[in-house]
């Protein structure tokens, strides 16, 4: 199999020099045009990814802040909606979307806390430098304005995410629920007909203007490894997304520790996605922890929107292509970047990488810690069908029987879905031809009531009807005979 993926991150776009939606899914189209042309051609990709900072955000205290940060939003939504309907057909589930730390509601952030003046007295001096350091510390230190912030409104804080949650739900059209209890904020999105997977998650984790390093809530790194091992993804390719880089300068701290990355390739990762650092790059991580040779390759995109204040020195704006062949068991990142000077009207062409002085970066992939069962992916089916069939989704379990209708164990639920249905030149076309007498009778009632003359003639010349002495099928040939053909 081999597909591609969409890496975008950093949306997030000021008015002084915001790009229009329409511009920017142009753009992008008129870009994709050319993947042919290019040495090497680039594959269209099958997904997308945006790892975070959909928003610019607004500074506390702002007027109109809140219709602000709602028009931002909906910016946003609306170039995500418009990515769907334009390349992937639609299929919003294609378009993998997570929070950075732009959509922190910096208002509810500052609303939530109460400022603290540094006291005189040196032993309370002590105490709130404790307090500071100290393990889920609620306190928070203010350089620009020196002073202590502490947080006394948690369930503000905790809802900081809302105007993301609240665009997350409406782009997945209530399909997924973004929550805003951090234990619960990663999702799983797979796409068994390219046998890969994404974890996305939330590297905010007690973040904030205050407090910028990179964090996720350990339940959630528990929980994302318990899906990368579950046995409905054996053989897979699994990949984790999430926002923050996992490096910095000395003097920097809003990044993640890469500690975290061993027990994502332990659970069997083989591929991360993030963004955050407006740097596009390309590099493996080696697990560490035993003999284990195994390896995770991480890809890091610039950012799609930001000013020009916003970018690093030398390093335009870009977007990756990241090509994946899990037959041979390699990728290729492709960087795209813009070539032009008009930050409003971006025009899009071949990036270049540092380590590659090209265009693209070829990387081996680690293969998934385990083959996958040949026989897995029907008992998948039959089970998703069992529950369908046990609350009367007649169709919804039809479209999944469907996919496996010669597997033996599969056509007894067939039967029963295209008996609810009712739906003669529906059974006709599903269940032709039928494998034993139950099928014969069902199929035979469906040629009796909707079929044509030379469906009847075809029904009673099989084999299994014409030679068949039992009781129900010779009946049903018998009244197809009198009805059809007479």
């Amino acid at each position: 199999m081999i597909f591609s993926v969409l890496h975008i991150s950093d949306l997030h776009r000021d008015l002084s020099d915001e790009v229009a939606n329409e511009w920017l899914l142009d753009s992008l189209a008129r870009d994709f045009d050319q993947f042919d042309e290019q040495t090497p051609k680039i594959m269209r990709p099958a997904l997308c990814i945006v790892s975070g900072d959909l928003v610019h955000g607004v500074v506390p205290n702002t007027k109109g802040a809140d219709q602000e940060l709602k028009r931002q939003y909906a910016q946003a939504e609306g170039f995500l909606v418009g990515l769907a309907d334009r390349f992937f057909d639609g299929d919003r589930e294609r378009v993998v979307i997570l929070p950075g730390n732009h959509d922190v509601c910096l208002s509810d952030v500052m609303a939530s806390v109460q400022r603290i003046e540094i006291p005189v007295e040196p032993e309370k001096k002590t105490k709130l430098v404790d307090e500071l350091f100290a393990p889920k510390s609620k306190l928070r230190w203010s350089w620009r304005e020196m002073c202590f912030f502490r947080i006394t409104n948690s369930e503000m804080y905790r809802d900081r995410f809302r105007y993301f949650a609240s665009t997350y739900n409406s782009f997945y059209q209530g399909k997924r629920t973004y929550q805003l209890t951090p234990e619960q904020q990663f999702e799983v999105f797979d796409f068994a007909n390219l046998g890969f997977c994404v974890v996305a998650l939330n590297s905010c984790f007690n973040n904030d203007p205050l407090k910028r390093a990179g964090a996720f809530h350990p339940n959630t790194l528990a929980e994302a490894c318990r899906a990368l091992r579950q046995s409905n993804r054996a053989g897979w390719l699994t990949s984790v997304a999430w926002h923050h880089n996992l490096v910095g300068g000395p003097t920097q701290d809003d990044y993640l520790d890469a500690g975290f990355l061993q027990l994502l390739i332990d659970a069997g990762a083989s591929l991360g996605f993030h963004g955050h650092q407006h740097l596009p790059e390309c590099f493996d991580e080696r697990y560490r922890l035993g003999k284990n040779p195994r390896k995770m390759t991480i890809v890091s995109a610039s950012t799609l929107c930001a000013e020009p204040n916003n970018l690093r020195p030398g390093v335009p704006r870009s977007y990756n292509v990241v090509e994946l062949d899990t037959s041979d068991w390699v990728g290729c990142v492709h960087q795209r970047q813009m070539v032009n000077m008009e930050m409003t009207l971006p025009v899009w062409g071949p990036g270049h990488f540092i380590n590659t002085n090209s265009s693209f970066f070829d990387f081996e992939i680690c293969k998934p810690l385990v083959t996958r069962p040949p026989q897995l992916d029907v008992q998948l089916a039959l089970d998703r069908a069992d529950k369908l069939l046990g609350v009367h989704l007649w169709r919804e379990a039809l479209e999944v029987l469907d996919e496996i209708k010669e597997v033996p164990l599969a056509r007894p639920l067939l039967v029963k879905v295209l008996d609810e249905l009712g739906d003669e030149r529906l059974t006709i076309t599903t269940m032709w031809p039928p494998l034993n007498n139950a099928e014969a009778v069902i199929l035979g009632g469906a040629v009796l009531n909707g079929g044509t003359r030379e469906e009847a003639e075809s029904f009673i010349r099989l084999s299994l009807v014409s030679d068949n002495k039992d009781a129900s099928v010779r009946d049903i040939s018998r009244r197809i005979v009198e009805r059809r053909l007479k």
